[in-house]
């Protein structure tokens, strides 16, 4: 069975000098995780080509209004060192107030 499953394993990732020492259960998560790591590489980089195809657009079209690279990539803008600011609670609980004071808001106003 081992023998049978060595192609693919080694089709699938796995380096062919570690296959032999693998369990199969550790065979099928190390397939897996590899599957997994190459479909996130595609959906990476399909983003990444998608932003490229809009900034393209906005060259050709509208090249005054191009985004800034900060703003088309917004994971550039994040810095891991400086700590995000929390918003506090009570904060949040207004900006919840006010959205449900703006609701009734528009179904007062629906009504007349």
């Amino acid at each position: 069975m081992l023998t049978d499953m060595y192609p693919m394993a080694v089709n699938a990732g796995i380096p062919a000098d570690q296959y032999w020492g693998m369990t199969i259960r550790e065979i099928t998560i190390q397939a897996q995780a590899n599957r997994q790591r190459h479909m996130d590489e595609l959906r990476e980089r399909a983003v990444m080509d998608h932003k490229l195809s809009e900034l393209m657009a906005y060259a050709v079209n509208e090249p005054n209004k191009m985004p800034g690279v900060d703003k088309m990539y917004g994971f550039l803008e994040e810095k891991a060192d400086e700590p995000k600011e929390e918003i506090p609670e009570w904060k949040k609980d207004q900006i919840e107030f006010m959205k449900q004071a703006e609701l009734i808001r528009a179904a007062r106003n629906s009504k007349k």
